[in-house]
């Protein structure tokens, strides 16, 4: 029997076998490039970022402070993981029986989402720490409500907002949970010290025109397929561990909510479900937008299982097979290639080759975020990218790093389905690119361009209007010149296949040059609609340079095309 200084030593032991573990999984696994991208945020910290809010950035920055290599990116993700399975064991009761505290243990380390994010470097991994705290927090709260726990309760709701938007769904299904809050003056004051927290990265989204809540509530629309919905629900059953998801969902049919807490996870876990079964009507859902749902699954099973013998020995069978499933998988990521494993890991190689290719020159990649940060990890090297209509935007569109690359000879590192005249496709390690020297580049991609509201188009017919181009930079762009001249075209999108459908230059009534450094100019230009299908498209004007697809660098419009 353990008396209670055993248990607690045992569930400490815990941590620390599972520290040491990730500690030794992130210092021997490659990047995966989405951490490489955080790992480009961090280098230049502000208070927020394209696709996410700024907490993986800081959190990033601090463990690379440490250890300059993947596991000082993971650094923090480790330490925040320990944090909250402490929390987790306080949530509970601080069980110190041998069984219940096994069984926690099993239930902890059976939960898929919670081993990757024991040592991957994504927002998830700040988001769920401070889940925890916020349940153990609310918990507080509502027993006594004090202005520590106030305070507290405040602060918790802002950094989880900073670690992922997925916080205010958090949230407010917790507060649908209990609505007396709405009730309660202290709750106001903690939303509102909240909120005064939040201020500086509701700032930075104003002043660079809201370019994450653009691009998560409108940029990820797409038009509804059923493999959207059907991957969901599939992932939901692979996340959640398909041998442990039935007596998951036994126990939630079996309970009623113990309390205030218990109460809001049942709102929490099928607010959520609801939530992104409705999101999967726009588009892809990722498997881990749901992941926070693994802390209340793990303490209702846990409960649950504490009134239920049978069910508890049901129970720790699964966790143990879906533990020792999930180390052979952990211990096959280490090399990636025993069984063929496919994952993103241990894929750099070709970032090295590719640095020998371009002989000393800045590579620029065209339509990713992701091999640029890669390349910039293992090689040291400055990214850039080019982003045109048939790619998303991302941080990197954000900063100004391209204009270090005015008037130089730089090497265009292109998709391998960019249809370039004077270009060679290369096959590196996992990596195909299609590469293509460029002697003085023109930096143009952030030119402003704004036209009065657009016509009907017709096939064939043109249209002359008022051009309104403004330069950014503080050097003058030269147009139509060198292997890969800068020119201004029209865009026809089309949102069904997502992609340009065509694009036609544009054409001015007098020569057009230059364009002097952060100045604006007026022209009269024409353009000519290509013989598009009749039907409804998105209209744009753009910046091309060479043989590269064309940018957007106007509003968006959605127009017709008739005969």
């Amino acid at each position: 029997m353990f008396g209670e200084q055993q248990g607690q030593r045992l569930f400490f032991a815990f941590l620390v076998a599972w520290g040491l573990l990730n500690a030794a999984q992130a210092a021997f696994t490659q990047l995966d490039p989405d951490e490489a991208y955080y790992w480009v945020y961090a280098r230049q910290l502000a208070w927020g970022y394209f696709d996410h809010p700024p907490m993986i950035a800081a959190l990033i920055r601090g463990g690379y402070a440490l250890f300059a290599n993947e596991l000082g990116v993971r650094a923090g993700t480790i330490a925040l993981q320990l944090g909250s399975f402490y929390g987790i064991w306080l949530l509970l009761g601080q069980p110190q029986k041998k069984a219940e505290v096994w069984l926690l243990i099993g239930l902890l380390a059976a939960m898929p989402m919670l081993q990757v994010y024991g040592f991957i470097a994504t927002p998830d991994a700040p988001l769920l720490f401070f889940t925890v705290w916020f349940f153990w927090l609310y918990q507080r709260f509502v027993e006594k409500a004090t202005w520590t726990h106030t305070l507290l309760l405040g602060l918790c709701m802002a950094l989880l907002l900073y670690s992922k938007y997925h916080g205010v769904l958090l949230i407010f299904f917790t507060l649908l949970s209990n609505w007396r809050l709405l009730l309660h003056p202290r709750f106001y004051a903690a939303s509102v010290f909240g909120a005064l927290l939040f201020v500086p990265h509701l700032y930075w989204q104003y002043a660079q025109d809201f370019p994450s809540f653009r691009y998560h509530l409108v940029g990820r629309d797409d038009p509804y397929e059923l493999k959207h919905t059907l991957t969901y629900l599939l992932n939901q059953l692979v996340v959640f561990s398909p041998f442990l998801f039935p007596m998951i969902v036994l126990a939630l049919w079996r309970r009623r909510p113990a309390d205030a807490l218990e109460r809001a996870f049942y709102y929490i876990i099928f607010g959520f479900w609801l939530f992104f079964l409705y999101t999967t009507s726009k588009g892809h859902v990722e498997p881990q937008w749901t992941v926070i749902l693994s802390i209340p699954f793990v303490i209702i099973v846990w409960r649950e299982a504490q009134q239920r013998p049978h069910y508890a020995l049901w129970v720790q069978r699964l966790a143990v097979a879906t533990v020792l499933l999930l180390l052979v998988a952990r211990i096959a990521l280490l090399k990636n290639n025993l069984f063929q494993m496919k994952s993103d890991f241990h894929r750099s190689a070709w970032t090295g080759e590719l640095q020998k290719q371009a002989k000393g020159l800045p590579v620029v990649f065209q339509n990713s975020y992701r091999d640029p940060a890669m390349y910039a990890f293992y090689t040291g090297e400055q990214p850039y990218t080019f982003t045109d209509a048939n790619y998303r935007k991302n941080q990197f569109d954000i900063w100004d790093w391209e204009k270090e690359l005015h008037n130089r000879r730089v090497l265009i590192a292109g998709q391998p389905n960019w249809d370039c005249t004077d270009c060679h496709k290369t096959e590196l390690t996992r990596k195909t690119v299609v590469l293509h020297i460029a002697d003085s580049l023109q930096i143009a991609q952030k030119v402003r361009l704004d036209f009065v509201e657009a016509p009907v188009f017709r096939q064939g017919e043109a249209w002359r209007f008022t051009l309104v181009i403004e330069n950014p930079y503080a050097h003058t762009i030269r147009l139509g010149v060198g292997e890969m001249p800068v020119r201004f075209v029209g865009v026809w999108y089309d949102p069904q296949r997502e992609m340009v459908a065509d694009f036609a230059v544009l054409q001015f009534d007098k020569p057009l040059h230059l364009l002097k450094p952060q100045a604006q100019e007026a022209v009269v230009a024409t353009i000519v609609t290509p013989e598009l299908p009749v039907g409804a498209y998105i209209f744009a004007l753009g910046v091309q340079t060479g043989d590269l697809p064309p940018a957007f660098n106007s509003r968006l419009v959605s127009v017709a095309i008739e005969k």
